[in-house]
């Protein structure tokens, strides 16, 4: 063993005998300070001696405990390598004992040797550690970043810095209160529990350094990464102190923590379930309920990788289900799992979604007794579940019928969320979603329509059966989602479940019509793009439903259910309902399975389904698809009751015979209509229901009950029954009412069309003229026309015969003609006689005095006639005129050789009379059909007709007529005879004249093409290409050289005019006839020229033609076939240049030349999505280039193109993506070599034409240039990688450098808002640029801001309060604006240079700005920025502050607010002078503007953030806070007045706060009362009244002395406002002042003076005043202050002191308020003088008392009676001090001479008198005044009487008082009975008081 040598052992003995020695503790600490460490060396040679010594110094240092200890180098030799275990363990005692005697700055100074000292052991590490734990809440920290960093020296220790954390967290985990018996806290281990209870902390103490870690954390020691757990954990802390700096600091560091990075989340998710570490006791266990929530707050925080499936999974089910959880926690817990289910690794997350399923589905239900936020949030992330992994939810079908119970039956607050999951639920029940399995599939051998569902599907179906009629609205809303989305558009039990939802529910109509049909509205069907299944095929079931669901409706191609298929469920289904009483619904007599709403919408939808099975796409109803109907009706009806036609037209009669409409009247046409044979007869029935409805008021309704009602009688009847019906119904006719007739005569028009037809069908040979039924009716038919305005144009009298006629009688006219057309296109009209009444005269103007005349013509001479003078008059209605302009046409079909000449010639004369384009088309209908011979609408009877009544020459003659005409100028000519022409070419273009003139007609047509009509130029368009394909091959090229010659480089005739040509058409002028599509046209035809194709300006033209009247039916008859194939394939090597251009065209803002464009671009593309993405870089090329054209249209068309072009569904389409693909360079700008030269180019361009002169340009590239933004934003993502940074890279430089600062305000947001959602992704490419973009940001904050709410604010100009509210939400907004948002993000890139170099900019927007939002912006931004770089700007804190202080100044209230929370960010970080000066501006700034509120706002601000700092600044800052406090509460500065008052309480200790301080308070009071201002001297006052009441006696004298000193000069000159504080405050300094001091007399004099001014209302407060000083005084001025003040004892009103003559001085001149209010005065006057005289009665002068104690009570006695309550109190009260105060009750004496002469009245004097007469006239008087107190019923003077007694008694109660105390009792027992009437306490308590008194002096004697 080794051992010490000698000389050490010896060396030993002498330290041992030099600490016994030391007897004081100077010598202990030099000693041990010499000698300690030492010996603790000789510790690595053991012997006894050595711990012998140690021992010992440890004896003598545990009771000395201001003895130091070489602490540190104790800390050297501990961290020495060759330092052994056993050295350390004595060292470590030693450091323990020795660290905390250290003060403050030594122990902040060894903090990094001691936290780095142990590098191993764990145990001794702690133990260091804990030593720091006391200091951290007032170690000093170091400004600069470098020393704060070297603050604990651990940056290069992270194992070290690591457990230093930990051990932080710990105790901040560490609950109030806990001891070492309790088991382990919550979120501890073992291990961790035993390290710091150990310290065994108070509550308060544990507190105390809880707040020092915050404290330190805060300090930016360690890195944010490392703080951010701790943080949290004390942000849940249950003491405010604790927990509100961490949740403040949180609010910063999460604007900088990357939350998607795995380090900085993962301890949070450990914390929380625990870090299940394999040793025992280091396993943490999981932590409290609170520490939960807020980790959760941050858990959903989680992006990308930082989501951890596994522990994820367990926080969901401990936050839901553990113990330590609460409702907040499971809310989180929710939304977290809704997070992980979205965003988490859908590998490992599809292996657990059926755990989180379950769990899921335990919180929610009807038996759940969660609160409805938890279930609401429960619910949204089952919906998140739905949408992620659908497979989970298809398989478990009682989900979805549960929720649909919860839906039916939750509270409102869940339908929401309810909903909103089970519309996430159905996609997964989607049918074609499981393609997979052979029961799913279409058997296509057996039916294309039949579906074969699953049992579960089958089930689902069958709910949803149940639920499409629920009451609830949400409930069938969500049934619908699923109809639509589970099961394909043909499954009829799904489509006839949405008609149900569509007829009961209006507000879901809208959605389901859209579903069912492709559009909202029926009358906007696309039938083109609907189809049946019956005629698809097995091709369309491959489409799946989510595709169907995701497009729009214009791309939605509708596949409808079978009509066999539909027809019968419906069938079915009816049956079921009829059986069920409560499923009827009873009409008249019939009994309906549904309402009328859903009948007619079942209706609709079977017709549409019928049409659609028998091969028809055409809307319903058009007779050129009745011959497919009647095929279909003919091929599959079967009078059977499963036969589907039968079913139908069983359900469409009971329809008609509940109730005739328009559904269930067309539904039953159509069927008799295709297959009169088949139904009429069974529909005789319906005969009487449907003549009832023929009184319909409905023209629309008669007219279909007549189609209806003829073909039944038609073809239902037998020929002798027919007659005899048309017999009855026209000998009754006459007697009808107007309805009812017209409804009559159109069913005879309707009747013999179709009988005839019928005949004629059969062959029957029949002589209508000799058919005396047939011909009555004609004769009816032209009598009914003979009521027309004009009926025979050879009479003179016919104008005057229209004015005869009522307006009422169109209706016939029109039901005329329409009968006339039927009869007359069947059958030739026999030529009867017919008579008719005509006016005799014509002279007559009196229309009642006009004599008629009969006169015989013919039938067919009438009929022409009259129609065709209904054709051309003006004055008749427009529908009218078109249908005799057919009526004619169809006239010359039936009796082609009496009508046909008649009307080519009568048209040919109406070319320049007809202005209205549908009337044109109307006449060249009736034109082509006389010229054809029949109706070209149905086609040629057969193929070998031939027109006998239009020769070739006569078909020659009228062409040639028709070409003549086009050189008319007439606008109205000219728009005729290009219809007429049009339709003559069109359907006669077989005809020898019209291949002949092919070259004429194009010249015709070209000249037709020029006229500022837009209509006609389509005309003429269409009619060029009719011409070019008529002509062959050769000839084709020739004509269209002669048109591109004649369009590009031709000129248009000049027409001759006459004095009479209209130029213009009506209305012409009021609009610029520029000819929209001729520009059209010119553009075509420069492509066609481009691209060496002249002959496809034909097939241009063809499509381009789109006007509104060709989509109308009149415009029917004129549609031309869609382009050729052949001429589809010429087009296709030219692709590449035309759809470019088209594409921009078909973006024209022109409505004209858009529609065209858009049939030309649907014509030749057939896929426009994979054409687009095929020729992408070509189109974005041409718009390019065109976006900056000098035509306004074509940039605006550029501008809607690229909107249109970018929408891709990946996105952007980046040249980064395609390496090998690079466009020609072309003449472009500069590109700068970026990765992406068009993104940027686009973005140049865009923001050129967004400074356009042109409002709507500029609009049409805001919208662009924000929707590219919005792509931009996508595609700098992270998960886009290298093609992200390249978008970054090619546009962020433009956008900062050019967007930002731009001087348009549109492209500055449109720039701010792209670069704000693009740092998040490429922040660090910012940097460079903020010193441009803040200032920007900052600027922008207030130009964004909503003009609404800062007009309201205008207006609220003058309510402060409501102002101030609006400004709050103004300033809230621009905070949470996304500029603010986005300096948020910015804030972490900048640095000191950053700031320096913006700084100048921002302090000018600070001090100059104008918008509320950029002020509040800036103050915001200041806040940010000095949190951000802390010390590091205090070079440039100067400057802020001074900025700050002109915010502060500013007018609006909300601003000054702001600046105030700014100047309390960066007070800590100016210097001495700095906040010297402001403190200096703020005591300013108050003199200027005491009402100022951000004044205390300021202080109170920097008290928050900086109050240790601030108590160095205590002399500057408490004179302010105190001084004002104390100014005179009003309205207006109560708020104020409060402010100061709680910023008074933290930061001053009480009174002490003002003791001490006095010494510079006193100064600043002095300076405030020799102010101007009078109210700074009554706040002055204030304030040393409550010096003085708060010191009181511990006011030093000289202090004392000075003030009164100050109140005394404060006091002379006039009277002010407020002057009545300074005697109050005077009065207050007197209590504990020495009477006797030399200053008493001045302050008495002074009071005296003040109380003798005449004001009133101040003379009062005055007086108060002075009976308080000579109160606290005892100074005998009684008699002066008696002459001063009796005489007002005797006043009975006030008088006005006033010099002015005018006011009234009398009470009678006055009114009654006034004269009120100066008795109240006078009252309160007169009060305060009995108490001055009863404060003022000397207590120490004999003499004073002897002259006028007699007068005093005798003058109380005699005033007491004619006095006011109050005054009565007073005046006792005045009694009973005067009482306690009289020395003559102290003893017998004599009396001395009472003689006194009053110097303002003269006094009657006594003579002298013994002491007991004094005393018996003393008490008799005052007895007097209790006896007259007694029987007044009023408390307070009864209790004043009592005290009089009470103290009588007390005085009076000696030996030689007997006679007198006697006379007191039976006062007193005389009184007693009155007194008792009082209940009150105090009267009762008085009474025993003076039974007892005198109970003892009885019992005395």
């Amino acid at each position: 063993i080794n051992r010490v040598s000698p000389l050490h052992a010896e060396l030993l003995e002498r330290v041992l005998l030099r600490l016994g020695n030391a007897d004081t503790d100077e010598k202990l600490g030099a000693t041990v300070g010499k000698f300690l460490a030492p010996v603790i060396l000789k510790m690595n040679s053991p012997h006894n001696t050595v711990v012998e010594v140690l021992t010992h110094i440890k004896r003598r240092l545990s009771s000395r405990g201001q003895v130091q200890i070489p602490v540190e180098a104790l800390l050297e030799q501990y961290a020495a390598e060759a330092s052994s275990t056993f050295l350390k363990n004595f060292a470590i005692i030693f450091i323990a004992m020795g660290f905390p005697r250290l003060s403050l700055e030594q122990q902040t100074q060894l903090a990094g040797k001691v936290a780095g000292s142990e590098g191993t052991l764990e145990n001794y590490q702690d133990k260091l550690f804990s030593l720091l734990l006391p200091i951290l809440s007032d170690m000093k920290i170091p400004d600069d970043p470098k020393e704060r960093a070297k603050l604990l020296d651990l940056q290069d220790k992270p194992a070290l810095s690591a457990n230093f954390i930990s051990l932080l967290q710990d105790v901040l985990l560490l609950p109030y209160g806990i001891t070492q018996e309790q088991e382990v806290p919550p979120g501890l281990s073992t291990y961790s529990f035993k390290r710091i209870i150990v310290n065994n902390w108070r509550a308060e103490e544990l507190e105390k350094v809880k707040k020092g870690i915050v404290r330190f954390l805060c300090a930016s020691v360690f890195t944010d990464v490392q703080i951010f757990v701790p943080l949290v954990v004390a942000s849940a802390d249950t003491r405010f102190s604790v927990a509100t700096p961490a949740i403040a600091e949180l609010s910063k560091l999460c604007t900088m923590l990357d939350f998607s990075k795995p380090q900085v989340t993962a301890p949070l998710y450990s914390l929380f379930v625990g870090n299940q570490n394999k040793l025992a006791d280091r396993q943490t266990r999981p932590c409290c309920a609170r520490v939960r929530q807020k980790l959760l707050q941050y858990l959903v925080k989680c992006r990308g990788k930082s989501i951890q499936v596994t522990k994820g999974l367990q926080v969901i089910f401990d936050g839901l289900f553990g113990v330590n959880t609460s409702q907040k926690c499971k809310v989180l817990a929710l939304q977290f799992a809704e997070l992980v289910l979205k965003d988490g690794p859908q590998e490992l997350v599809a292996k657990v979604s059926r755990v989180i399923l379950t769990g899921i589905t335990k919180v929610i239900g009807r038996d759940s007794t969660e609160p409805n936020d938890v279930q609401n949030a429960a619910y949204s992330a089952l919906a998140q579940l739905a949408r992620s992994f659908p497979k989970d939810v298809s398989q478990d079908l009682k989900l979805v019928l549960g929720y649909f119970n919860n839906l039916a039956n939750c509270a409102p607050e869940l339908h929401s969320s309810i909903r909103e999951a089970l519309v996430s639920m159905a996609p997964a029940f989607a049918w074609k979603t499981k393609e997979k399995t052979d029961a799913m599939d279409v058997d296509e051998a057996i039916d294309p329509s039949a579906v074969q569902l699953d049992g579960q599907q089958h089930l689902l179906l069958a709910m949803l059966l149940d639920n499409a009629e629920s009451k609830i609205q949400i409930v069938q809303n969500v049934t619908s989602v699923f109809l639509t989305s589970c099961y394909p558009e043909y499954y009829a039990p799904a489509r006839y479940l949405l008609l149900l939802i569509a007829g009961e529910r209006n507000s879901l109509r809208e959605n389901v019509t859209t579903y069912l049909y492709g559009t909202s509205k029926k009358d906007h069907i696309n039938y083109n793009m609907l189809s049946s299944i019956d005629q698809a095929g097995n091709h369309v079931v491959s489409e799946s439903i989510s595709d169907f669901n995701h497009l729009s409706p214009e791309q939605r191609r509708v596949v409808l259910p079978s009509f066999r298929v539909m027809m019968a469920h419906v069938h079915d289904m009816a049956n079921k309902r009829l059986k069920k009483t409560t499923t009827c619904v009873v009409v008249g007599r019939t009994k309906l399975p549904y309402s009328l709403e859903v009948y007619e919408e079942l209706l609709d939808y079977l017709r549409l389904c019928l049409w659609y099975s028998a091969g028809v796409v055409a809307p319903p109803g058009d007779e050129k698809h009745t011959l497919a109907l009647r095929n279909y009706i003919s091929l599959h009806y079967d009078e059977e009751d499963d036969n589907a036609l039968h079913q139908y037209a069983q359900f469409v009669q009971r329809g008609v015979e509940a109730k005739r409409s328009e559904s269930n009247l067309i539904c039953l046409y159509d069927l008799l209509n295709a297959a009169p044979e088949l139904f009429a007869a069974k529909q005789l029935h319906l005969l009487e229901p449907l003549g009832n409805t023929l009184k319909d008021v409905s023209e629309t309704m008669r007219i279909h009950v007549a189609q209806v009602y003829a073909i039944i009688w038609a073809y239902g009847l037998s020929d002798e029954k027919f007659d005899e019906e048309i017999g009855e119904c026209l000998n009754s006719l006459p007697q009808k009412s107007l309805e009812h007739k017209h409804g009559w005569l159109l069913v005879v028009g309707h009747t013999y069309n179709r009988k005839i037809a019928m005949l004629k069908k059969e062959k029957k040979s029949k002589d209508y003229a000799a058919w005396p039924q047939f011909v009555e009716a004609v004769k009816i038919i032209c009598k009914s026309n003979r009521n027309v305005p004009y009926t025979l144009k050879m009479l003179r009298h016919l104008f005057f015969l229209a004015k005869t006629l009522c307006e009422s009688q169109w209706l016939m006219v029109s039901a005329a003609v329409k009968c006339i057309s039927m009869i007359g296109k069947a059958v030739q009209i026999p030529n009867v006689k017919v008579e008719i009444q005509m006016p005799s005269t014509d002279a007559d103007e009196d229309e009642e005095m006009t004599e008629y005349t009969s006169v015989d013509t013919s039938t067919k001479l009438v009929i022409f006639g009259v129609v065709f003078q209904l054709l051309r008059s003006s004055s008749a209605r427009q529908k009218i005129r078109e249908e005799a302009a057919r009526c004619l046409g169809y006239l010359a079909i039936g009796d082609g050789e009496h009508f046909t000449q008649r009307n080519l010639e009568k048209f040919l004369t109406l070319a320049k009379g007809n202005k209205d384009a549908a009337l044109n088309i109307a006449i060249s209908e009736a034109i082509v059909n006389t010229l054809c011979g029949y109706d070209v609408n149905k086609g040629k009877p057969d193929e070998s007709f031939v027109n006998v009544h239009c020769s070739d020459g006569a078909f020659e003659k009228f062409l040639n007529s028709l070409i003549r005409l086009v050189t008319e100028p007439n606008p109205h000519s000219r728009q005729a005879i290009s219809v007429w022409l049009l339709a003559v070419v069109k359907h006669c273009s077989a005809r020898p004249a019209v291949l002949a003139k092919k070259e004429l007609l194009q010249f015709a047509f070209t000249e037709l093409l020029s006229d500022d009509s837009e209509f006609v130029q389509d005309v003429a368009s269409r009619g060029l290409g009719l011409v070019y394909s008529l002509s062959d091959s050769s000839s084709q090229s020739d004509l269209a050289n002669s048109l591109l010659d004649q369009l590009i480089g031709g000129k248009r005739k000049v027409n001759q005019v006459s004095a009479d040509t209209e130029l213009f058409a009506e209305g012409m002028l009021g609009k610029t006839p520029t000819g929209g599509n001729i520009t059209t046209y010119k553009e075509l035809c420069s492509l066609a020229s481009d691209l060496n194709q002249p002959d496809m300006i034909y097939q241009f033209m063809q499509l381009a033609n789109h006007n509104a009247t060709w989509t109308s039916k009149l415009g029917a008859a004129f549609g031309l076939k869609t382009l050729s194939a052949e001429s589809r394939q010429k087009m296709q090597p030219y692709l590449g240049r035309i759809i470019p251009r088209l594409y921009r065209y078909k973006y024209d803002p022109t409505p004209k030349i858009q529609n065209s464009m858009i049939s030309i671009w649907d014509t030749i593309v057939n896929d426009s999505k994979e054409v687009t993405e095929r020729y992408y870089w070509e189109i974005l090329r041409e718009l390019l280039e065109n976006l900056t054209c000098k035509e306004w249209r074509v940039r605006i068309a550029c501008c809607l193109a690229v909107r249109d072009l970018l929408k891709r569904p990946n996105g952007l389409k980046l040249r980064s993506e395609e390496p090998a693909r690079r466009l020609a360079s072309q003449e472009s700008m500069e590109t700068d070599e970026v990765p992406e030269p068009e993104l940027k180019e686009l973005w140049f361009q865009l923001f050129r034409v967004m400074d356009d002169i042109h409002e709507g340009t500029r609009a049409a590239a805001h919208g662009t240039a924000s929707f590219l933004g919005k792509l931009c934003i996508i595609a700098v993502s992270e998960d886009h990688g290298k093609s992200g940074t390249a978008v970054s890279a090619s546009i962020l430089p433009f956008l900062l450098e050019t967007g930002v600062a731009h001087k348009v305000s549109e492209i500055r947001n449109v720039s701010i808002k792209t670069i704000s959602e693009m740092i998040d992704s490429s922040g660090s490419l910012i940097a460079p640029h903020l010193a441009t973009l803040i200032p920007c940001l900052l600027r922008a904050t207030g130009e964004l801001e909503n003009t609404k709410l800062s007009y309201v604010s205008t207006r609220l100009g003058a309510d402060n309060e409501a102002q101030e509210a609006v400004d709050t939400l103004r300033a809230e907004a621009a905070k949470s604006h996304h500029t603010m948002n986005t300096i948020g993000k910015c804030v972490r890139y900048i640095d000191y240079p950053v700031l320096e170099k913006m700084t100048p900019e921002v302090l000018e927007l600070m001090k100059s700005s104008v918008n509320l939002g950029t002020k509040i912006g800036c103050a915001h931004f200041v806040c940010l920025i000095s949190i951000r770089l802390g010390n590091e700007m205090t070079p440039l804190v100067g400057k802020y502050l001074r900025a700050c202080l002109v915010g502060i100044k500013d007018r609006n209230a909300t601003v000054r607010k702001y600046n105030a929370s700014a100047i309390g960010h960066i007070f800590g970080l100016a210097k001495e002078q700095s906040i010297k000066n402001l403190f200096t501006k703020l005591d300013e700034m108050y003199a200027d503007q005491p009402g100022n509120r951000s004044i205390v706002l300021t202080i109170n601000s920097i008290n928050k953030r900086h109050h240790e700092l601030l108590k160095d600044y205590m002399d500057s800052m408490l004179p302010l806070i105190f001084f004002a406090m104390h100014e005179e509460p009003s309205e207006e500065s109560k708020a104020n007045v409060e402010l100061w008052k709680e910023l008074w309480t933290d930061v001053s200790p009480g009174d002490a706060g003002i003791r001490l301080n006095l010494h510079v308070i006193i100064p600043k009071l002095e300076a405030s009362l020799t102010d101007a201002s009078w109210s700074r001297k009554a706040q002055a006052a204030n304030a040393i009244q409550t010096i003085a009441t708060r010191l009181s006696s511990t006011l030093e004298e000289s202090d004392r002395v000075r003030l009164i000193k100050l109140l005394l000069s404060g006091l002379q000159g006039r009277t002010f406002e407020g002057k009545e504080r300074l005697l109050q405050a005077l009065a207050g300094l007197c209590k504990g002042l020495n009477r006797n001091h030399e200053i008493c007399p001045s302050i008495i004099d002074a009071a005296m003076r003040e109380a003798r001014k005449r004001e009133p209302v101040y003379r009062t407060m005055a007086l108060v005043s002075l009976g308080d000083i000579l109160d606290q005084l005892e100074a005998d001025r009684f008699e002066e202050v008696y002459n001063m003040i009796w005489n007002l004892l005797e006043k009975k009103e006030l008088r006005k002191e006033s010099d002015d003559e005018d006011e009234p001085s009398t009470s009678q001149e006055l009114s009654a308020d006034e004269r009120n209010k100066r008795a109240q005065t006078l009252n309160r006057l007169k009060e305060v003088v009995w108490e001055t005289l009863g404060k003022s009665w000397p207590r120490h002068s004999v003499e004073t008392q002897h002259h006028y104690q007699l007068l005093f009570a005798e003058n109380c006695t005699s005033i007491l009676a004619e006095s006011t309550r109050p005054v009565q109190v007073s005046l006792l009260a005045a009694l009973t001090k005067y009482i306690e105060r009289l020395h003559i009750f102290n003893g017998p004496a004599q009396a001395s001479d009472l003689s006194h002469t009053n110097q303002e009245k003269k006094i009657k004097t006594e003579t002298p008198l013994i002491r007991e007469v004094i005393v018996d006239k003393i008490c008799t008087d005052v007895l007097a005044a209790v006896s007259l107190a007694a029987s007044v019923p009023h408390t307070g003077l009864k209790k004043e009487a009592l005290n009089i007694v009470l103290m009588l008694i007390k005085r009076l109660s000696g030996a030689n008082n007997q006679k007198t105390l006697t006379l007191i009792q039976k006062n007193f027992e005389s009184n007693l009975e009155k007194f008792q009437r009082d209940s009150a306490p105090e009267i009762r308590c008085r009474i025993k008081d003076i039974e007892e008194k005198l109970g003892k002096l009885h019992s005395g004697k």
